[in-house]
């Protein structure tokens, strides 16, 4: 059993994203459809002496590096209140406040390298288990490729993977607060249509007429002016702007490199903070 691991953990857009209700406890329900995408954040994972205590590390000086972030609270629930033993060290790459689940998808990796590293005898079940109760988006990145979710996001049903199709992808530097935005939402009285019928039906179809149904609730919300930059230039490049998550990232897809390209020059000439074109990736 080696004494480090290195693990390129990813990023996810929402294809779909339908909010389909809200529960006593707060929580809304959804429909939705999750897919990574070929952005990675890398966790380093080293053993140590038994008694020496975990310390984590990290590249972006704004992330918390202590009992907030969701890797130490993976590590806490497969190594107790006091997790000894290991050192972390979380180079991030996916944005934060994007609504691409980079905390959610540290976390999974980290949950899968402890159990890895220290040989420990929890089952899959168990660890699905584990990252559904730290974050709803957790045990979607156990799994990764293409997922329909449910519920809360916890109830999820990998579907057969996508072809890697192009996609470019911007954020702006204002971010969007989840608690602020569930609230614009839930006092928005229109009728918002509901999109992932639409991109389930369209997952084996090609990727202009896949990428042409995909929608997400937030977009009726969401009036940020970098957004509303990005998806100007998007549709210019005759593509449909979506939203990831509650935002702020926005992503397009299409079926050819140089069309996602040619909407990154110009996405980059506007001055954003985050440009990539990237693609959908599979499960593994």
């Amino acid at each position: 059993m080696p004494d480090t691991l290195i693990i390129r953990t990813p990023a996810k857009i929402n294809l779909s994203l339908d909010i389909t209700g809200r529960l006593p406890n707060g929580y809304h329900t959804m429909h939705s459809v999750f897919q990574t995408v070929g952005i990675y954040d890398t966790l380093t994972l080293t053993k140590t002496a038994p008694d020496q205590p975990m310390t984590l590390t990290c590249n972006a000086p704004d992330v918390p590096c202590d009992e907030r972030n969701l890797v130490w609270k993976a590590a806490v629930r497969l190594l107790g209140d006091q997790p000894r033993g290991l050192t972390i060290h979380l180079e991030k790459q996916i944005p934060s406040q994007a609504g691409m689940g980079g905390g959610s998808s540290d976390c999974a990796a980290a949950l899968k390298g402890i159990r890895q590293l220290f040989a420990l005898p929890v089952s899959d079940p168990a660890l699905h288990a584990i990252a559904a109760s730290l974050g709803a988006d957790c045990a979607f990145f156990l799994y990764g490729g293409t997922c329909c979710a449910g519920g809360i996001g916890d109830e999820l049903t990998p579907l057969p993977d996508l072809p890697r199709y192009p996609l470019v992808i911007a954020k702006g530097n204002e971010g969007i607060s989840t608690p602020e935005a569930y609230r614009r939402l839930d006092a928005y009285e229109a009728a918002l249509p509901h999109d992932t019928k639409h991109v389930l039906d369209a997952l084996q179809s090609d990727a202009d007429t896949l990428f042409s149904v995909c929608g997400n609730h937030f977009d009726a919300i969401t009036d940020l002016v970098e957004v509303e930059t990005i998806r100007r230039i998007m549709r210019s490049h005759g593509l449909n702007p979506v939203l990831s998550g509650s935002g702020a990232a926005v992503f397009a897809g299409c079926a050819e490199p140089q069309r996602a390209e040619a909407c990154a020059r110009d996405l980059c000439a506007a001055g954003l903070a985050f440009v990539t074109v990237t693609e959908t990736v599979p499960a593994g």
